[in-house]
This record gives C-alpha cells, sequence and structure tokens, in this order.
C-alpha cells in the first residue's frame, strides 16, 4: 500500500524508545521523499500522486504522534501496558493521516475512512513489545493484550521474561477510533475543497445503466478480467524491482533515472501514458470511444511504464496508474462486446430495437477501473465507494460491488498460485 512499507515499524519503535534526534531524522525523510515526488510527478512519469498524498499524510500524523503529551499515554503505573498504549497510539495517528490522504486527494472522505480500515488495517501487524527491569507481573495485563510470551513454558503464569507480542485491535473496536479517522478524513476533504475547489479528480459524463439486471455477468467477467490485469501488473512491478535490485554495478542514484528515460521513451509514441492529469480517462468517461487496439496499446504501455517507474525506485504512487489501466481495460471490454453482440450474435444494442441495452464506455471504464484498484490494493469496499463518490450515481453501486468482488478474488487466487509455484 503507498506510504505503508516501514512506516509502521518505525513508528513502533517511536513508542519503545525516547531517542527523539532519530525520530526527527526519520520524519525528516518522510518529507524529502513527499519533495521528491514533485519532481518525479512533475517530470510526468507513469505514477501518480495520491500515494505521495498519503505518504504526506502519514508523515504529518508522525509529527503530531511526536508532539503528543506523553503524560496522556500514562494510563497506569506499569510501564509495559504504557507502551503498548502507545503503540496503539501512534497506529491510530497513522491510519488517520492515511486517510487524510486519500480524502484530500480524491475530494472523497468516505474512500479515504474506508482505505484506513480497509488498507491500514490489515497491513498493522503484530508486534513485540520487549518487557522492561524488572520483570513485569503477568496479572497486570489484560487477557487480550498477552498473545505469545518468548521464553515461558506452557500454562506458565509468571512474570514476562523478555518480551510479549501486541495483537493490532480492530480499528473500529473502539468508537473514538473510528471517530478520528472520520475526522481526519472530512476534514482533510474540507481543506482540500476550500483550497482547490469542489472538483472531482475524474469528471463522468451522465449515462444510464437501463438493462442493470441482464449487464451484470458482464461486470463479473469484467471483474475477472480486471483482476488478471491486476496480477500481471504485480508481477510486473517485482520483476522489474528485482532486476533493478540485480544490478549491482549500476549505482543506486542512477536507476530512478533510467526508469524516467524509459518513461520519456516510451511518452514519445504513447504521450497519454505521461502523468499530467485524467484527460486520457476523463475522455473515456465523456464517452469518447477509442478502438480497441488504442485502448490495450495503451493499457499495455501504461502497465510497463508503471512497473518499471516503480522499480527503478521513482517516488510517486499506484493508485492513479491503477485507474488509468482499469479504464482502458473496461473500455477495450466494452468495445468487445459490443462488436460480438452485433457481428456474432447479432444482438442489436440500439435501445429502439432491443430488450438488451448495453450501458455505454463511461459506465465499464469506470467500473473497471475501481476493480483493478480493487484488485491491486486488495480492496474493493474503498473502490466501490471511491467511484461512487466520483460518480455520485447510486445506480452503478451494485454492478461496482460485484465486479470489484470479483476482481479481487481472482487476483487474490492467481498469486496465492503464483506464490505457491515459486516456493515449491
Amino acid at each position: 500500500p503507498p506510504g505503508v512499507g516501514g512506516v509502521v515499524g518505525e513508528i513502533d519503535l517511536d513508542a519503545m524508545n525516547s531517542n527523539e534526534k532519530g525520530k526527527l531524522r526519520e520524519l525528516g525523510d518522510s518529507f524529502r521523499k513527499a519533495w521528491a515526488a514533485i519532481f518525479t510527478l512533475g517530470t510526468g512519469c507513469s505514477l501518480g500522486p495520491e500515494g505521495p498524498g498519503v505518504e504526506i499524510g502519514i508523515a504529518v500524523s508522525r509529527l503530531g504522534s511526536l508532539a503528543w503529551p506523553q503524560q496522556f499515554d500514562a494510563v497506569t503505573d506499569n510501564e509495559l501496558v504504557n507502551t503498548a498504549a502507545r503503540v496503539r497510539r501512534n497506529r491510530l495517528f497513522l491510519a488517520c493521516g492515511a486517510a487524510a490522504g486519500v480524502s484530500s486527494g480524491f475530494n472523497a472522505p468516505l474512500s479515504g475512512t474506508f482505505f484506513a480500515l480497509e488498507v491500514i488495517q490489515r497491513n498493522l501487524p503484530p508486534t513485540i513489545i520487549p518487557s522492561p527491569a524488572p520483570p513485569v507481573p503477568l496479572a497486570s495485563l489484560a487477557d487480550d493484550e498477552i498473545v505469545d510470551v518468548e521464553g515461558g513454558g506452557e500454562g506458565q503464569v509468571e512474570d514476562i521474561p523478555a518480551s510479549f507480542e501486541l495483537l493490532q485491535d480492530s480499528l473500529t473496536a473502539e468508537t473514538g477510533s473510528i471517530t478520528a479517522i472520520l475526522t481526519s478524513s472530512v476534514l482533510a476533504a474540507l481543506i482540500s475543497r476550500a483550497l482547490l475547489g469542489n472538483e472531482l479528480a475524474l469528471g463522468l459524463l451522465e449515462y444510464e445503466i437501463q438493462t442493470p439486471l441482464l449487464e451484470l455477468p458482464l461486470y463479473l467477467i469484467l471483474g475477472l478480467a480486471s483482476g488478471i490485469t491486476a496480477v500481471v501488473f504485480s508481477q510486473a512491478a517485482k520483476l522489474a524491482k528485482e532486476t533493478f535490485d540485480s544490478i549491482e554495478v549500476l549505482p543506486s542514484p542512477a536507476k530512478p533515472v533510467i526508469g524516467g528515460l524509459v518513461c520519456g521513451v516510451t511518452g514519445i509514441y504513447f504521450p497519454q501514458i505521461l502523468f499530467f492529469g485524467y484527460e486520457t480517462l476523463n475522455g473515456l468517461l465523456e464517452n469518447r470511444t477509442l478502438p480497441t487496439d488504442v485502448v490495450l496499446s495503451l493499457l499495455a504501455a501504461k502497465l510497463f511504464t508503471t512497473a518499471v517507474s516503480a522499480g527503478s525506485g521513482l517516488v510517486g504512487g499506484t493508485l492513479a496508474p491503477s485507474l488509468f489501466m482499469g479504464g482502458m481495460v473496461g473500455a477495450s471490454f466494452h468495445n468487445v462486446v459490443i462488436g460480438t453482440l452485433e457481428d456474432v450474435f447479432h444482438v442489436s444494442t440500439d435501445p429502439s430495437l432491443s430488450f438488451f441495452v448495453l450501458a455505454d464506455v463511461p459506465a465499464y471504464a469506470m467500473v473497471g477501473a475501481a476493480s483493478t484498484l480493487a484488485a491491486i490494493f486488495r480492496a474493493p469496499l474503498t473502490a466501490a465507494l471511491l467511484a461512487f463518490e466520483i460518480t455520485r450515481d447510486y445506480d452503478i453501486l451494485l454492478p461496482l460491488i460485484a465486479s470489484a468482488a470479483s476482481s479481487t478474488l481472482i487476483c487474490d487466487l492467481v498469486e496465492e498460485r503464483i506464490e505457491s509455484a515459486r516456493f515449491k
């Protein structure tokens, strides 16, 4: 997920030690990375701004956690319990910052909230908290706080000898946690609207889904195609990173230069894949049909350049590229369906001549975009809500959820098979 990476481990360490200089250095690294994204995206490399937006939100949340008065965390005289409380507090700040980043980037507060609950929550692993000296009595900790005690035998209820494993509670377990995430997301959207205007990241032409029940199988198949696209992109990104990592003779600062060069050369032939906004995707959402071969060429070029950009170390996110790739999948799928119905089955898609009315390109492009995003980030609810907030059309919610669910499922199944085969 964008911005999460190794940050979780860093904020856990923030809660366990008092090295303020080290904390500030790590925080400075986060802001420098966000600064580097300005140059990456300003030159048009095939990445997106929402990932760095999430990273900025996380960096600001870390700044808030560092400024948080320590006495507020002193819930008991037990230092081990206090450390666990600081870990949970830092992780909540992290979720709030990530929600604010997505919310401000897409002007979508609901999506920001669900991004924290669906994506960030899944990437908050258990953490080992070292015990202070002298050892802390086991009876002083709540039952759900003690998961595994290192060094203790079965059935022992003695002092904790070295450390214990703290499981992450659900971010919805406490009312205060979900309230904090909601508040951060809403405030970020309001500030974004005040500074940038109340404009949506994507512009969608009005359309109508006249036969949603008959089209539902098509949206499920579109979800499968989006899931396969997500798998191809994920594997391509891993391959690109492994390739760049294996070139030991090449200095690390030179690798992003190669990634930028690849984007520039590809952009000569396919300028639409360079990120200077959502013009190409918005064109599809405005019902401007492109030939299928052109759409598939743009899909392949975008997938290749995004994988190379991410693998080379260029700073940017994959939220926007996933929407672009999904939009291309949806548009090409729409073209194929129309051609198949009219040329093979001789079924007219003219509303005045047929009981089956196929929705226009914008519907399939938006559903494809959301489904690919859902599969890449394993976040079907976030993707469906994002598309719903962008379209503000309740009728598209059913095909969105169905397609996002099927894309996530097929992506999970295929990647599980790939990983199993790799480790055999």
